[in-house]
């Protein structure tokens, strides 16, 4: 992959002066008192939109002044029927980006000794030069806090490769070196979980701590968040001991039956920097409150760590979002909305869903946290903003657009995988595999991405050809424990050329993956390996050899 060394972007001061030039700040409606679940109308609303994208239940909660108010749709376990409140627990997917960037922050800004060498510039091959190695030298040596947490190192995301298999934390950033890069160092924004990752195995290894520790301590404590966890089985214990407090579990909506699919716990990752905080709306309300407040002297983190993770450090391209000039901070985003700065985050793993976003010159925030993959949060979010604005009827954000620009994209895919990704194949296979379906069965390997188990045979699937001599799919999983419920079906493109639908659960449109795979055949006549595009930002193909 060509390498060369590009100019940073312009200056954060600059950016701020660019983005947003033509827009006047249009003042919201504050001459009433404020209440943002007024009437029977947002009721109506809010369940009419869980209705419409089959989402069990959500949770709201609106920051404003010195004001909090929260409210609570739907279930949080449709099987007891146990209904969602303010303090009912999510997972709030990679919204934890942004506790990351704090925690680097007391590094940064601490006054002990052992920590005085670290600043928002040190280079992580410094902190843990043994397991941070990429595939060229120049970006190993060059990332640093600013580059891993505002997603401009030039590695995609690369998700397989911690959700495939079962690593540990110092792993998945070991795993590293045997992933292509994307992109040049600062060159373009890219998104990848697993840069978070790298900085707090970076935080453990300088502070001798875990996350967990440091968050609690640090961050948690300070602000008063009691209900928020980073580990799946501290939250599980404070649930059973607690008589107000419920797990929410997550489920998602299968077409083929008209019903929902409930995942189970053990299908979430275990604790990383990119994506583990459980926590309530409730509690996240202390943790927007900070943002809208930086100037407060009892805020665990530093006015000028707030101004750093709030920066616009990269601009984010192709967004579909209703919002303006969208860039990256430091695990957050940072836009403008009718003239006014907004900052927010989303987060999505296993069918949870969580968004935040305030309006700090206007002192608002919200947090909603929803139990499956759908767009109701954002459609409630943008709804709120607009109310809360009092924006006219005709210039009222349309959050449809994202969703149905979303789907227009997957349903390019979807309709015709084959066609999608192999334009020039045909409709029809005119070559078969040079082996019968059983030669390819076995276990697969790559370095980063795991073990890959491949069969003829699934539960309640046919193992025989079928009587035209088309072959049928072949089927994989993980072969040892793995998160997401990651299962794949190869369907037969021409010869060796195949295509993967990569799915989670019992599957959905915004997160199934389709992907070109290849066999090879050695010279000994035998299956030796497979080429999956297990990235798809990537053109070229991960190449797993068979062990057996």
């Amino acid at each position: 992959m060509k390498r060369c060394l590009l100019a940073l972007l312009p200056a954060a001061s600059a950016l701020e002066t660019w983005v947003g030039l033509d827009q006047q700040p249009i003042q919201a409606n504050l001459s009433q008192a404020y209440d943002p679940f007024a009437g029977e109308g947002f009721d109506r609303y809010v369940n009419d939109v869980l209705a419409e994208q089959h989402t069990p239940g959500i949770a709201i909660a609106v920051v404003h002044g010195n004001s909090t108010y929260s409210r609570a749709y739907g279930y949080a376990d449709l099987e007891l029927k146990i209904p969602v409140t303010p303090k009912t627990l999510f997972f709030a997917g990679s919204t934890t980006k942004s506790f990351t960037a704090a925690t680097t922050s007391k590094l940064v800004d601490s006054n002990v000794t052992e920590y005085a060498h670290i600043s928002w510039t040190t280079k992580l091959v410094d902190l843990i030069r043994d397991d941070f190695v990429l595939e060229d030298d120049y970006t190993t040596n060059h990332i640093n806090f600013v580059d891993a947490l505002s997603h401009r190192t030039g590695m995609p995301r690369h998700d397989l490769s911690w959700i495939g298999h079962d690593p540990s934390l110092r792993d998945i950033v070991r795993q590293m070196r045997y992933l292509p890069l994307h992109r040049e160092l600062r060159d373009t924004w890219e998104y990848c979980n697993i840069m978070f990752s790298a900085v707090s195995h970076a935080i453990e290894t300088v502070t001798g701590t875990a996350m967990s520790v440091l968050l609690r301590q640090w961050i948690w404590e300070p602000l008063g968040m009691t209900e928020t966890f980073y580990v799946l089985a501290d939250a599980l214990a404070y649930v059973e001991h607690s008589h107000d407090i419920t797990m929410a579990r997550s489920y998602e909506w299968v077409n083929d039956t008209s019903s929902y699919s409930k995942w189970a716990l053990s299908d979430l990752p275990p604790s990383n920097g990119a994506g583990s905080v459980i926590s309530n709306v409730l509690d996240y309300t202390h943790w927007v409150r900070m943002f809208l407040h930086p100037e407060n002297a009892s805020n665990p983190i530093s006015t000028a760590a707030i101004k750093q993770m709030t920066t616009r450090h990269m601009i984010v391209n192709g967004d579909s979002s209703p919002s303006q000039d969208l860039t990256y901070g430091l695990g957050l985003e940072i836009a403008s909305y009718r003239g006014h700065r907004l900052v927010e985050h989303g987060g999505e793993i296993a069918g949870y869903m969580t968004g935040m976003f305030w309006l700090p010159d206007l002192d608002w925030g919200v947090v909603l946290m929803q139990n499956t993959d759908s767009f109701a949060h954002v459609n409630i979010m943008w709804s709120m903003i607009d109310d809360f604005l009092d924006t006219p009827e005709n210039e009222r954000a349309d959050p449809g657009a994202i969703e149905r620009l979303a789907r227009s994209k997957r349903l390019e895919q979807s309709k015709d995988p084959r066609k999608y990704l192999f334009p020039d194949a045909g409709a029809l296979a005119t070559v078969g595999p040079a082996l019968s379906l059983p030669h390819y069965e076995g276990i697969y390997s790559h370095p980063a991405y795991g073990n890959l188990t491949i069969s003829i045979s699934s539960e309640g699937k046919s193992t025989a050809e079928s009587r035209s001599g088309a072959p049928l799919p072949l089927y994989a999983r993980p072969s040892a424990k793995h998160y997401c419920d990651l299962s794949t079906i190869f369907h037969h493109v021409n010869g060796e050329y195949w295509y993967a639908h990569v799915k989670s659960g019992p599957g959905h449109w915004l997160i199934d993956e389709y992907q070109k795979a290849r066999f090879t055949i050695g010279s000994d006549g035998k299956v030796s390996g497979l080429g999956l595009q297990a990235e798809k930002a990537l053109d070229e193909l991960a190449w797993f050899e068979r062990l057996a």
